[in-house]
């Protein structure tokens, strides 16, 4: 409205027309509130997806040094294995080479040394 209409207007016309634009001034506010909620709740939420990924990120590091550990675990106890079977065979290799000095070869049967070159040959 121009300054000349808002001049000839009564004093209850402007009167309706300061509470209309009072109440336009209100939803106006409150639309303002809302999106400015809105816009911080997504703010929010964008911040969250960051310190998901990094959360992410360093779950995945620790899972990297469990799975690296689990590793190294499994070769230290195949590599243990490994030497205990070793020893036992060399225990059992001692065991009978006593056994052969201890008994001749006059005493027990040429069938029992026949077995132990068979298993020495499955070794």
């Amino acid at each position: 409205m121009t300054d000349k209409k808002l001049r000839k207007l009564k004093r209850y016309q402007l009167l309706e027309l300061l509470v209309m634009q009072t109440e336009e001034n209100e939803k106006l506010q409150d639309q303002l509130k809302e999106l400015e909620a809105r816009y911080k709740e997504k703010e929010l939420g964008i911040s969250n997806l960051g310190s998901i990924a990094e959360a992410s990120l360093q779950i995945n590091g620790v899972f990297d040094a469990a799975q690296n550990a689990a590793d190294m675990y499994l070769r230290n106890a195949k590599a243990q294995a490994d030497e205990i079977i070793k020893a036992a065979h060399l225990r059992a290799k001692e065991i009978t080479v006593r056994a052969e000095s201890k008994y001749s070869t006059e005493t027990l049967p040429d069938s029992f040394y026949a077995d132990l070159s068979d298993e020495s040959e499955n070794d």
